[in-house]
Parts: structure tokens; C-alpha cells; sequence
């Protein structure tokens, strides 16, 4: 391939990508641009897929959730902590056939996806991916405004001879190599039929949420539901999740708005109850250690608060209100109801029954 070098003013050479870019048809299966060349190709953003983008290999920097129609390849290495279709994974396993997401995936950092992997649309990339060479951005691809071409990227035949800055979203229409030192800034998307070559690093775009705490040694039982947003062992839950069994947790959990935890779970010592979280099922859910409660709490009926609680100031428990902050001489049962305000804690030995809702 001829390549002419030009010196170009910044608006001239801007409005030449515009151009180049898009001189291909969308249907052309030239139009793609090769990332990386000599080197990787950072994120300064999340950025979102938008269609189905092969893996030649890449290393997990950092939890990252894989949307449903993403597909593990065989040999990839599922660290622990990871979350693969509602199933946690308490040590790092490799897989001997290749998997499907179905829903509720992610992968705990320390994983590695072989090549082979797929990427289904709705997965994110946040930034600290590096790309690596030979990764390619195919036609239909969006690079948002504020991303930067590096210096010898080659677009439309044309060598840019210095560092160009993309002042509006553009899409990707024509064949084009982006240099090392590129970097592609938050909004950008990747389209179907893109690649991500070997040596790549993902770190994929998590939410932490604010919720629910479960202290490490806590078990949640099977039939719990894990809501979208949740943090299970360094794990961010990104679609709303059924276990299919019971998970011990190993390094505390953030169960956000809209779980719930079925009977048989039990909150070890330093959990705290947080809006938005409710008991399920036809038991309870046991109290192995104190646990405080931060948002308004209506226990269910039969829930059982040990002797050694404290009953907030404003709480009503089987139909007697709380004038001022009480720590229970004996054990107290659930018959009339009860609502237990915010700062009230549960010691061990309680229990929550079904019914039981945090708002």
C-alpha cells in the first residue's frame, strides 16, 4: 500500500476523516479499522458493544460483565469469584468446552478468555482496555468525539504526521489503521464482525452498588435473587440473577435493590439490611451474627429477634411502639408484627421470617 505523508491543519485534516471514513458503503467487508498497529489502543471511556466481536485471547483486569449471547471458549480460565449463568465459582476453574451466556455472568479479574470468545452486544468495555494489534473495528462503528488518532495512523491511504483529536462522533465507513497511542474516548461503540486480538486487557464497565451488605462467612441459599447491580465476591452482577444453589460468601456481598433472600440463607456478624431487600420463601433466614439494620425494616410474621437486639427509637414491635433505643432482655417473637427503624441491630440467634421487606 502507497502511503503519502501530509502535514495537515488541524480542521483540514478533520474534515478529511470525516471524509475518508465514510467512503465505503456499509456493506464493503474492507471497511474496518485495524487497531494497534506496533502497539495497543486505550479506552478513555466506557465503551459499548454493539454487536457480536470475536476474541483472539484477552486478560480480565478487572470484573467485567458479559451480556447474554456472549460465548466462552474452550480453554478460557474462569477466576474465582466469578458468576457464569447464575453459578458462582468459589476457585478458578478452566473450562473444557465452550460456554453460553444465557444471563448473570461476570468475570472476576484474573480471567482469560480464549481465543475463540465471543462478545454479544450490551457487553461494555470501560476504560484501562488496551486493545492490542491486530484488533479490528468493523464498518458501523462509532469513534466518539473527544477520541485522539495517533500519529502514523493511516486512514483512506492518508499517513497523519501528527496527533489528531475527533471533534464529532464519527462513524467508521472506510478502511483505516489507528497507531499505538490512540485512544478512543467514552461513547465510542464497537460493531458486529470486530476482532479483539491476542494480548489484549479488558476491564470491563461495573456499577457498585449501594445496598444490602452480606459480611464474609454469610450464606445466601438457593432460590435467592441477586439483583442487576449487585457485588458478589469482587463479582458486579450485571442481570438480575436466581442462584441455583447455595453460595457461601468468601469476601462480602452488596446485594443491591430488588434481591431477595430465600429462606435458609444466614447473615453472618457485620451484615447490614439496606431498602430494597426482602425474605422469600417458606422459612427464614437466620441471624448467625449481629447485623445492623439501615433502612426501615417490616419483619415477618414468625421472625424471632434474639435476646441482646436493639430496638430502635420509633420502631413498633407486636403492636407496642419504642420510645427510645431498647436491647432485648429475652427473645422476642413476631405474632402482630413489628417495624424496625433504621439503627436497630439483630443480634445472633435471630431470625427473619418470609414476608420480611427492607424500605
Amino acid at each position: 500500500m502507497k502511503v503519502i505523508s501530509m502535514r495537515l491543519s488541524r480542521r483540514i485534516t478533520a474534515g478529511l476523516m470525516a471524509g475518508v471514513m465514510c467512503c465505503l458503503p456499509l456493506s464493503d467487508p474492507q471497511a474496518q479499522v485495524a487497531l494497534g498497529l506496533g502497539g495497543g489502543v486505550s479506552l478513555a471511556g466506557a465503551a459499548s458493544v454493539a454487536g457480536t466481536t470475536h476474541v483472539g485471547s484477552a486478560s480480565v483486569a478487572a470484573a467485567t460483565a458479559l451480556a447474554a449471547g456472549s460465548t466462552i471458549a474452550a480453554g478460557s480460565v474462569i477466576a474465582a469469584g466469578s458468576v457464569v449463568n447464575g453459578s458462582p465459582c468459589g476457585s478458578a476453574i478452566v473450562l473444557a468446552e465452550a460456554v453460553s451466556v444465557a444471563g448473570g455472568t461476570t468475570l472476576a479479574a484474573g480471567s482469560s478468555l480464549a481465543a475463540g470468545s465471543a462478545l454479544a452486544a450490551g457487553t461494555a468495555l470501560a476504560a484501562g482496555t488496551t486493545l492490542a494489534a491486530g484488533s479490528t473495528l468493523a464498518t458501523g462503528s462509532t469513534i466518539a468525539a473527544g477520541s485522539v488518532l495517533a500519529a502514523g495512523s493511516v486512514v483512506g491511504g492518508v499517513a497523519l504526521a501528527s496527533a489528531t483529536a475527533i471533534a464529532s462522533a464519527t462513524t467508521v465507513g472506510c478502511g483505516a489503521t489507528l497507531a499505538a497511542g490512540t485512544s478512543l474516548a467514552a461513547a465510542s461503540s464497537i460493531a458486529a464482525g470486530s476482532s479483539i486480538a491476542a494480548g489484549s486487557s479488558i476491564v470491563g464497565a461495573t456499577a457498585v452498588a449501594a445496598g444490602t451488605a452480606l459480611a464474609a462467612g454469610s450464606t445466601i441459599a438457593a432460590g435467592s435473587v441477586i439483583a442487576a447491580g449487585s457485588v458478589v465476591g469482587g463479582a458486579s452482577i450485571a442481570s438480575a440473577t436466581t442462584l441455583a444453589m447455595a453460595t457461601t460468601v468468601s469476601g462480602g456481598a452488596t446485594l443491591a435493590s430488588g434481591s431477595s433472600i430465600a429462606a435458609g440463607s444466614a447473615l453472618a456478624a457485620g451484615s447490614a439490611l439496606a431498602a430494597g431487600t426482602s425474605v422469600v420463601g417458606g422459612g427464614a433466614v437466620a441471624v448467625a451474627g449481629a447485623t445492623a439494620v439501615a433502612g426501615t425494616t417490616m419483619a415477618g410474621f414468625g421472625s424471632t429477634l434474639a435476646a441482646g437486639s436493639v430496638i430502635a427509637a420509633g420502631s413498633v414491635v407486636n403492636g407496642a411502639a419504642v420510645a427510645s433505643a431498647t436491647t432485648l432482655a429475652t427473645a422476642t417473637s413476631v405474632w402482630g408484627g413489628a417495624t424496625l427503624a433504621a439503627g436497630s441491630t439483630l443480634a445472633a440467634g435471630s431470625a427473619l421470617a418470609a414476608g420480611t421487606m427492607v424500605f
